[in-house]
């Protein structure tokens, strides 16, 4: 059986020689209140809770995550509805005190507020990296149903309804991708569109083209990954969608990452001139000095290459696909990047025509792979192996058959 967060916190605290009462000092907390937490609190269930906890008891953020059952996600909406602004407004005490002491007309939300929910979006971001969509789910989707109450119920200026609202935005966009992640495609997809919808109302144009971007990779996964629901056409419309306000309001990353997604969108029709057009641009564009990219622009020079691999691995030109996911494997990151890129080397080597040599990687990488909880990862491993299953007379696909089965 899987720990609690509760259980996860107890266990490091108590290894740290550390009692209730010497955490609860680090943190501002009473000793009552580290117990609570211990015994899964509607607390656990934020980020912002858990992250102060991570930093006193210096250990990474992503251990503290676990998803949870049904019964814990009541608890935890509760707990949104009844704090409204939760952790950020009285950290010394992590039970609310009761609803009828508290009104939604008593919260006034200011620019801290904003500030804190923004760095919130980007520790969800984070934590998707490190770990993977599939134990985020529902702590994401806690977090839009906590600014939409906030929209719903609590005071603020002009100015600031709008920056909520493009926050709102932004968290619905990040939690789309989580679910993306964790093969939740349909709720991915309603997160987009209300995504869409919120950036439009407070006439964020740049949080628009996110949520149409990571809506254009969604659209066009399953063609090349194994997965269900491709649209590769509607990726390429979505895609494309996006390009006004990359060329006229984005930096080199975002034009180039917009450029990507089309070139991945249209490598899932096969149009192989569309594909070399769209890198063409993007690599350009990401060589350029002109424009500021939104922090929530994630393109490293190893990102560009395993994208630009992808692209080229979809319409069959394997050697090029070869060459840049083995250099975005050179130099990228560890965790759930490395993970994905070996499986789609592996998979190119497989459409290549080299078996032996794909199903080989996947065995030697296999514990890292699945060590990532991702279900997204999972479905396209699942797929090759599929693809194999008719050559296991070859070695290398008999070991990798018998590894997954064991798994």
């Amino acid at each position: 059986m899987r720990m609690t967060t509760g259980e996860v916190i107890r266990r490091i605290r108590q290894a740290s020689g550390m009692t209730q009462a010497e955490l609860g000092a680090l943190l501002g907390y009473t000793q009552p209140a580290i117990s609570q937490l211990e015994h899964n609190s509607a607390a656990v269930h934020d980020v912002r809770v858990l992250r102060r906890i991570a930093e006193a008891l210096h250990v990474p953020l992503a251990i503290l995550v676990v998803d949870s059952d049904e019964e814990a996600d009541v608890k935890r909406r509760q707990f949104f509805k009844a704090t409204a602004l939760g952790a950020a407004t009285a950290p010394a005490a992590l039970t609310p005190p009761p609803a009828r002491e508290r009104t939604a007309t008593s919260v006034t939300v200011g620019a801290n507020d904003i500030a804190d929910i923004e760095a919130t979006i980007r520790e969800i971001r984070d934590l998707d990296w490190v770990v993977g969509g599939d134990g985020l789910c529902r702590t994401a989707a806690s977090h839009v149903r906590y600014i939409e109450h906030l929209l719903d119920t609590a005071h603020y200026t002009d100015t600031i309804g709008r920056e909520l609202t493009s926050a709102a935005a932004e968290m619905m966009t990040a939690t789309g991708w989580i679910h993306f992640d964790a093969g939740r495609r349909d709720e991915a997809r309603q997160y987009y569109a209300r995504a869409v919808i919120a950036a439009n109302t407070s006439g964020d144009t740049l949080a628009v083209a996110h949520a149409l971007l990571n809506a254009s990779t969604l659209a066009t996964t399953g063609a090349i990954s194994y997965g269900t629901g491709s649209r590769p056409k509607e990726g390429i419309q979505l895609a494309e969608a996006a390009q006004p306000t990359a060329l006229r309001h984005g930096g080199p990353h975002l034009r180039a990452l917009a450029a990507l997604r089309e070139a991945v969108a249209h490598g899932a029709t096969g149009d192989k001139t569309a594909v070399d057009t769209a890198i063409g641009r993007a690599h350009r564009a990401y060589e350029s000095t002109r424009g500021h990219d939104p922090d929530w622009v994630y393109l490293p020079e190893h990102e560009l290459d395993a994208l630009t691999g992808i692209a080229h691995m979809a319409t069959g030109n394997h050697q090029q696909a070869h060459r840049h996911l083995h250099t975005a494997l050179q130099h990228g990151d560890s965790g759930p990047f490395q993970a994905h890129t070996t499986v789609r080397l592996a998979q190119n080597h497989i459409h290549a025509g080299d078996i032996a040599e794909g199903s080989a990687l996947l065995t030697t990488h296999f514990d890292t792979i699945t060590a990532i909880a991702s279900t997204r990862l999972h479905t396209i491993v699942t797929g090759i192996a599929h693809d194999i299953r008719p050559h296991s007379r070859i070695p290398e696909v008999r070991e990798l058959l018998g590894t997954i089965a064991e798994a």
